[in-house]
């Protein structure tokens, strides 16, 4: 059986003397993103019949250089599914034929622990609004959506959490041409560590800000605030410009 290592997050717990990556109480299952750190000469091991955590490549995303680094990073820390490892890579439209809507035969047929999308295409909340009513809205995995192309307020009503660029504003990244530099590739580890391990959906919570922090790392990140009522959205974060 093939087996890929993970990154052991530790998390401090009420009891004494217990690490580990969530907290039980009754039927709460509680993390704490403050206490998050990772130990990186502890590790979790991982077989490939324990699931696989989908990462969606869309618009901004896709092209053949950066995929050929992003799997190149992905399969260092985690390994490839087609290799026995934790991840199995999505890029649209080529491998969905151009329909997002097909994605969903993809979560159907497979045992997921979470879900990660960059660059979200137009109607993605759609699909995933059908992943969910097959679940009864309430999936044991998270969906992560970062930097998404696709109607805003669909996405808050069907991901975990949305991240944008604090410069976004609206502006279609596709067109602009999305800037990569060596966080999104800190973000990608993170994220796919944090959806591996979640024991079910990430709650839209007091501390969704900490966790999404948590995965982001030293950029700081904002509650997004919209432009026209002034609302903070509970779910849909910004990330502040690098440097």
């Amino acid at each position: 059986m093939a087996m890929v290592m993970l990154a052991f997050v530790s998390v401090s717990c009420a009891k004494k003397n217990t690490d580990t990556a969530v907290v039980y109480s009754d039927d709460v299952i509680k993390i704490n993103p403050s206490d998050v750190s990772i130990e990186r000469n502890h590790s979790v091991k991982w077989s490939d019949d324990e699931g696989i955590v989908l990462v969606v490549f869309g618009y901004g995303f896709n092209d053949s250089e950066f995929l050929a680094e992003a799997k190149r990073v992905i399969s260092s820390a985690y390994g490839l599914s087609e290799n026995g490892g934790l991840v199995r890579c999505v890029v649209f439209p080529d491998d969905l034929h151009n329909r997002i809507s097909n994605f969903r035969q993809i979560v159907d047929e497979n045992n997921v622990r979470g879900i990660i999308v960059f660059g979200a295409p137009e109607g993605c909340h759609l699909t995933f609004a059908k992943i969910r009513e097959d679940r009864n809205n309430n999936p044991l995995f998270s969906i992560f959506s970062f930097f998404p192309q696709d109607d805003v307020l669909g996405q808050e009503g069907t991901c975990s959490f949305v991240l944008d660029h604090e410069s976004a504003g609206g502006v279609n990244l596709e067109e602009q041409g999305q800037v990569m530099d060596e966080d999104i590739f800190n973000i990608l580890v993170s994220a796919i560590r944090y959806a591996a391990l979640l024991p079910s959906e990430l709650p839209v919570d007091g501390e969704l800000h900490s966790h999404v922090q948590s995965i982001v790392g030293h950029r700081k990140v904002h509650r997004y605030v919209d432009g026209e009522t002034g609302i903070q959205v509970r779910n849909h974060f910004v990330i502040e410009s690098s440097e």
